[in-house]
């Protein structure tokens, strides 16, 4: 697994990105270019593919779509606290 994992999302109108950092295991979160802050990731984030090492295109969209999920459900907590 590369060492930086991206996923953005336009979510009510603002600019989300999740950058997952595999070696620390830890979500940088930023919204419209802004840190809102960094967070372990959780344990099964990408279930028993990240521990078998496979790497097909599939394998990638498959981590890049569990990060965007992760991202959506944190925006959606995030606001609510607001």
């Amino acid at each position: 697994m590369k060492p930086l994992l991206k996923a953005g999302d336009r979510i009510e109108g603002l600019h989300w990105i999740a950058e997952y950092r595999h070696r620390a295991h830890l979500i940088r979160v930023l919204r419209e270019r802004v840190e809102v802050g960094t967070y372990d990731a959780p344990s099964a984030l990408f279930g028993d593919e990240e521990e078998m090492g496979a790497s097909t295109p599939a394998d990638h969209r498959s981590r890049e779509a569990a990060l965007r999920a992760y991202l959506r459900h944190f925006a959606k907590v995030h606001d609510a606290e607001e």
